[in-house]
């Protein structure tokens, strides 16, 4: 009897031994005041509308800081790597070229196929990291130099000699602008010969523009007739521009340009990392990227009112029509490419 109640005594021991740390393990994933998650991303209305849906509820949810480090991809791209050893920076925000090959390099994390972050986003989307934000590379035009929203070919119409702009490149809008001529040559972005001859047509390009203000300045002049731009930063700033138009041509398409989030491989806040992202790819975040942003969202529960969808890429018919470039390929190309992009576009 005596060993009975002995066993009996240990056995309750043991359980409660192990029951204890399950008791108390949600109490400390949630205890995550004093941390600071740090998080890599453009500023301006992305910065703004990230405060708003995600920094400020997960702030108030943890007790944890988050702060941003603003700025372009280049930037954040270098502190991943020259950090890879030891990590200080636990989210960045990347493009649709540059994921892939970080996931190869081994400085972000692999999307988790069994996570919500990544089932809720349509299939076929998370590419090296979680897709955040779908646009589409079309035309900005002067509606009063070019009466009906342009074709591609349409850039290279006489009429529009030398009134044609450019983004200062490398870039996504260099990027696709060949892989666009390229097509238009009856090749594709690998046959970069076909592809520069056809841009070199363009000359002389009337502006190299680092700035959408600069660009629809020169159209609101007369100057600039098209310019290639990225639909979701144009669509929301023309609404003080009523003279100029936004294009989605259709032979061939738009180039598809997608924003990724990247949670950073071993980084000092991984939980948080995880909260941070549920919250960014969640349904209001991305509603609101759509409303007022016009990016058009990845998950799949977002339901958009007829007059938002109109102007954004927010079903998989739509993006099953957009051109998607080898961007992997077009990569490995960027030091070759800008050298022949400055000689061959611009002439320096």
């Amino acid at each position: 009897m005596r060993d009975t109640l002995s066993n009996r005594a240990i056995a309750a021991a043991l359980a409660a031994s192990i029951a204890l740390p399950a008791m108390i393990a949600p109490a400390l994933a949630e205890d995550f005041k004093g941390k600071t998650l740090v998080v890599g991303v453009w500023g301006g209305d992305i910065e703004r509308l990230l405060r708003q849906n995600v920094v400020g509820p997960l702030e108030a949810e943890t007790g944890a800081k988050v702060e941003l480090v603003l700025g372009g991809t280049g930037d954040r791209l270098a502190r991943i790597y020259a950090e890879k050893a030891n990590p200080t920076m636990d989210i960045a925000f990347l493009n649709i070229y540059e994921a892939p090959q970080a996931l190869k390099d081994g400085v972000v994390e692999a999307p988790d196929p069994k996570s919500p972050l990544y089932t809720e986003i349509w299939d076929g989307m998370n590419n090296g990291c979680y897709a955040m934000s779908l646009v589409g590379l079309g035309i900005a035009y002067n509606k009063k130099l070019v009466s009906s929203p342009p074709e591609w070919a349409d850039m290279w119409k006489p009429e529009y000699k030398g009134k044609i702009a450019v983004a200062a490149y490398p870039g996504s809008e260099g990027d696709g602008l060949l892989g666009v001529a390229a097509r238009l040559a009856g090749k594709d972005e690998h046959d970069a010969d076909a592809a520069f001859a056809k841009v070199g047509e363009l000359k002389p390009i009337a502006l190299t523009y680092t700035n959408l203000d600069e660009a629809f300045a020169m159209m609101d002049a007369g100057e600039v007739a098209m310019a290639p731009m990225i639909s979701g930063y144009v669509l929301a700033a023309l609404k003080t521009h009523p003279d100029i138009g936004f294009s989605f041509p259709k032979s061939p398409g738009p180039v598809l340009v997608r924003d990724m989030l990247c949670l950073v491989k071993n980084s000092p806040n991984p939980e948080l990392a995880k909260k941070f992202a549920e919250l960014a790819l969640g349904v209001k975040n991305q509603t609101d990227y759509a409303e007022q942003l016009y990016f058009g969202p990845t998950n799949k529960n977002v339901k958009l009112p007829e007059s938002v969808s109109a102007d954004v890429i927010d079903t998989p018919e739509e993006v099953k029509g957009l051109l998607q470039m080898d961007w992997p390929y077009v990569i490995t190309q960027r030091s070759d490419w800008t050298q022949r992009w400055n000689k061959e576009v611009l002439g320096q």
